[in-house]
């Protein structure tokens, strides 16, 4: 039978995707040379596996089922089968593709390159940058990355597959411009307070793109404690927030893992405060099989412990303020919450 590896990845591709669409960007192929391929494979075997709806998302039949399950099982064996080849005769080289937010740029991603370069065999390291954790997971899964520092969440469904590593508790931050005046903060939070008194920042907010999990939180925040705020600005990154902000233009949400990698220019052009109820759990996850090489298990030690013991104590705790609730006397105000929290517990950035 005339089936092919590629059409096998391209099926399976589109399936983890959920659309052709979707599946064209991450493959690199058109969406006509990927219809193409899926009917060639519907036709090899005499029946349909892909349901496609009005949406243009897909659905599996039965016999779909069927050989995605065998589809993913040949095509990771293939992998190993690769990872195996280039452990006994190629040297030990180590090709590290890491997936990671573009909040974890600048001071992570260096510390990262240089991790990997150190490594014996070391052969050439990539990095991609995805809005989503469930993005970098998707491509995780496709052999596309290698090693990806996530949200938790999104390896509920292939946590099996995977070693990981908990990296830190990263709760989400209120930043506002540093030139606004000391107590306007607290002002604004008074239930009552009339929104011409306040400075223009805190009239408006920068929304994250909608396929960031943190979005619908940060909406209700803003609509309970700043309901006179409105989502003047929209970014597709925290990153971009936090230069909106440090313009003096609004304030938005980030989450505190941001705060090592922000330029000084941008640093000291904004306060943080810290937030309640709004926090993930940071993961570094690999391929187990990958863990059976010397080269990947020693990066991924290296890389869960640089997190966990440098990378979150980079921003003085001085520098990060607890968020003023004024209808309440300081001395019953709860204390400032950690900033960042390390596996096991640790309290980091202190």
């Amino acid at each position: 039978m005339d089936i092919t590896l590629k059409q096998m990845q391209i099926f399976r591709a589109v399936v983890i995707a959920g659309s052709i669409t979707k599946a064209s960007r991450r493959v690199g192929l058109s969406q006509p040379s990927i219809s193409q391929q899926l009917a060639k494979l519907e036709e090899r075997l005499g029946t349909q596996l892909i349901n496609r709806n009005r949406t243009g998302s897909v659905s599996l039949t039965p016999s779909g089922e069927y050989w995605f399950k065998f589809s993913d099982e040949v095509l990771r064996k293939f992998d190993q089968a690769i990872d195996e080849h280039e452990k006994r005769y190629v040297d030990n080289r180590v090709f590290l593709r890491i997936g990671l937010s573009p909040t974890l740029r600048g001071r992570f991603l260096s510390a990262a390159a240089r991790i990997a370069s150190e490594e014996q065999g070391f052969a050439k390291f990539e990095v991609t940058y995805a809005l989503t954790s469930s993005e970098l997971v998707e491509q995780l899964r496709l052999h596309q990355l290698n090693c990806v520092i996530v949200n938790d969440d999104a390896l509920s469904e292939d946590r099996s597959s995977f070693s990981t590593a908990m990296l830190f508790r990263d709760p989400m931050a209120l930043i506002v411009p540093a030139e606004v005046p000391d107590g306007m903060l607290e002002k604004a939070l008074s239930k009552g307070v009339k929104s011409a008194t306040l400075p223009p920042a805190f009239n408006r907010y920068v929304e994250i793109s909608a396929n960031v999990p943190m979005r619908p939180l940060s909406d209700a925040w803003y609509r309970s404690s700043l309901p006179f705020a409105t989502p003047t600005f929209t970014a597709m990154t925290y990153v971009a927030a936090a230069d909106i902000v440090a313009e003096g233009l609004a304030t938005a949400h980030v989450p505190f893992s941001l705060l090592p990698s922000l330029p000084g220019s941008v640093r000291n052009r904004i306060r943080v405060y810290t937030l309640g109820g709004m926090d993930r759990s940071i993961v570094l996850a690999m391929p187990k099989h990958l863990m059976t090489l010397p080269g990947y298990a020693n990066i991924f030690r290296k890389l869960t412990d640089f997190c966990r013991n440098e990378y979150s104590q980079n921003v003085p705790r001085e520098s990060v303020l607890e968020l003023p609730l004024s209808e309440k006397p300081r001395s019953e105000r709860e204390p400032a919450a950690p900033v960042l929290v390390g596996a096991g517990g640790q309290q980091k950035f202190q």
